[in-house]
């Protein structure tokens, strides 16, 4: 994982605008997580991607695999990856377009995922997890990242000029609502509740906020820590996030600041997305790093 190595893309969150960036080389590490301990890992991370290119946006099944977009030949597909075997298999093949962002779709034996063609056209798509053709999910939004809150409840960013905006897309009724507009890409259920949580972009400042996804009811969490765009809760109460090479914690119940509860050893490693199972009490990280 290399920044000065990079291959010419279009970030997925404006990709309708021709950007002068390069994706970055980036790796899935997983580790044994201990909620109380006070050094959060239990173990040392292990790189279970080891692939060149970007490999990112993880998510856990609840058979003990890992979902997550995994360079091949230039492209981006669905891999899994066996915690318990070591192996990893792919869900999608897709020479013309790259998947990202995938999750499991509340009772199907489906995964969604974002799908960028090389055309530019950009849709949320379902994939067999037996394979098959993938079907297309939502038509006529250009969403970027996506959260089931059940099968017939979805909340999405939706690419808007040169933002995203909230909304959430009902499949029973056909209908879609913007909540909020200009928001980050962080998208997350909260532990024990009814409510999702987002980011929210505000005087230069990333927000994190709770929302009933079925009222739009929201409150504000906690400012970020500059810099952090991703965030992944491990309770009702417990959040972290990545920061460079540090892993930093914050309790919603005690409303301290946030603080670091583990440092990688390589001084140059940024964590950003995370991905927890607490069945198996394991963390997923996307490390980028400098070698």
């Amino acid at each position: 994982m290399c920044r000065s190595s990079k291959i010419p893309f279009l970030i997925l969150a404006f990709c309708s605008v021709v950007l002068a960036f390069g994706q970055p080389e980036t790796e899935v590490f997983l580790a044994d997580l201990n909620i109380g301990a006070e050094a959060i890992l239990d173990s040392s991370p292990l790189n279970i991607s080891n692939n060149p290119g970007y490999d990112n946006q993880p998510s856990f099944l609840e058979d003990g695999t890992l979902l997550y977009a995994r360079t091949r030949n230039g492209q981006t597909d669905i891999a899994r990856y066996n915690l318990k075997e070591g192996t990893t298999s792919w869900i999608s093949n897709t020479p013309g377009g790259s998947e990202y962002s995938p999750l499991k779709i509340p009772g199907r034996e489906a995964v969604s995922a974002i799908r960028l063609d090389t055309t530019g056209l950009q849709r949320l798509y379902a994939y067999p997890l037996q394979g098959g053709a993938p079907t297309l999910l939502v038509e006529g939004l250009k969403i970027g990242y996506h959260l089931w809150v059940d099968p017939e409840l979805l909340v999405c960013t939706i690419l808007v000029e040169d933002r995203m905006d909230l909304v959430v897309v009902n499949f029973k009724d056909g209908s879609n609502h913007t909540y909020q507009k200009d928001v980050g890409r962080s998208l997350s259920t909260i532990p024990g509740s009814e409510e999702i949580s987002y980011t929210s972009n505000q005087n230069g400042k990333r927000i994190l906020k709770s929302m009933d996804p079925r009222t739009g009811d929201n409150k504000i969490i906690s400012v970020l820590p500059e810099g952090v765009q991703d965030i992944c809760w491990l309770t009702g109460e417990i959040v972290i996030c990545g920061s460079e090479n540090q892993l930093l914690r914050y309790n919603t119940n005690k409303g301290d600041s946030w603080f670091a509860q583990y440092t990688l050893d390589n001084q140059k490693a940024s964590i950003s997305r995370l991905a927890y199972d607490e069945n198996q009490g394991k963390l997923a990280m996307v490390i980028e790093m400098e070698r």
